[in-house]
């Protein structure tokens, strides 16, 4: 291999990384009733990705819990959950919002 290829080598092995910051779902609203997550299966639920390639290039798409109850037809949210997907040259992030 000649000399000029190995820092290109090495600076897509870098710039592929996997790294991710996940923060959990926050809310303002009291929860009043607890969740039976064994209805969760019956239950509606949208969701929202967002996909990020080579780590750099994203997030594209909405991965928020609206997006995720809307695309569900939901009216109202009792559970949310995420999902990370890393490959290797992309990663999808996305919001699993379950309810009514």
């Amino acid at each position: 291999m000649p000399p000029l290829r190995l820092p290109a080598v090495t600076a897509v092995f870098a710039l592929s990384a996997c790294s991710a910051i996940l923060t959990p779902a926050a809310t303002n609203y009291p929860v009043t009733e607890q969740v039976d997550f064994t209805k969760l299966g019956g239950m509606k639920h949208g969701e929202a990705c967002a996909r990020t390639i080579l780590g750099i290039f994203g997030p594209n798409g909405h991965a928020s819990v609206a997006a995720a109850a809307q695309a569900g037809g939901l009216t109202r949210v009792v559970y949310v959950d995420n999902r990370y997907d890393n490959k290797f040259l992309w990663q999808n992030f996305c919001v699993i919002a379950y309810g009514e």
